[in-house]
């Protein structure tokens, strides 16, 4: 009974065209290639769908952020302006003090001008650029004057305030200064 079963398998087998079966096999691994390239294709889309919105979730989050930091330096240059008014320079505790808050409005102002977007052409940025570092180096210099003020120097501090003062006076402008080259153009839109 076996031998009758393989014979009729065999016989069966045999009437089949194996053209037949290779194009019957193209087809169906060409319906499987395009089954598996359109499930990829969606993956991919789904994937890119989903990048897209944590980038502009991301951006969002980015722009509240900034809209922070600019409120709060804001909120705290009006301090420092207000602190600066009514500052009283009579002793040398008070003139450093004064001093410092002088000094970080500058650099309150060179941070702001440090991270707005470039509005110069990126051949006259590295002007810019090379200011804002010399700035920061000018800063450091008046915090350096500063910090040895309040040591205890047999300097008088009357001719060290002097000195600072020319100091800081000589960085205001150079602010000023970085903020007019910086602002000399307005971006393309």
């Amino acid at each position: 009974m076996i031998s009758s079963m393989t014979a009729a398998a065999l016989v069966i087998a045999c009437d089949r065209n194996p053209g037949e079966d290779a194009v019957q096999a193209r087809k169906e691994a060409q319906e499987e290639i395009t089954r598996i390239q359109r499930e990829a294709d969606q993956k991919i889309a789904e994937a890119r769908r989903e990048a897209e919105e944590k980038i502009t979730e991301a951006r969002k989050e980015a722009r509240e952020e900034r809209a922070d930091a600019r409120k709060d330096v804001a909120e705290e240059r009006r301090e420092l302006q207000e602190a600066l008014k009514s500052a009283r320079q009579d002793t040398k505790e008070e003139y450093i003090e004064y001093a410092r808050k002088r000094a970080r409005l500058v650099e309150l102002r060179a941070a702001e001008l440090k991270a707005q977007p470039p509005t110069v052409p990126a051949a006259d940025r590295g002007n810019v650029d090379q200011a804002l570092r010399e700035i920061e180096a000018k800063h450091r210099e008046v915090i350096g004057a500063l910090d040895e003020l309040g040591k205890d120097t047999k300097q008088p501090w009357s001719s060290a305030k002097a000195e600072i003062d020319r100091k800081l006076s000589e960085l205001e402008q150079r602010v000023d200064a970085a903020g007019g080259a910086a602002n000399a153009t307005k971006p393309a839109r």
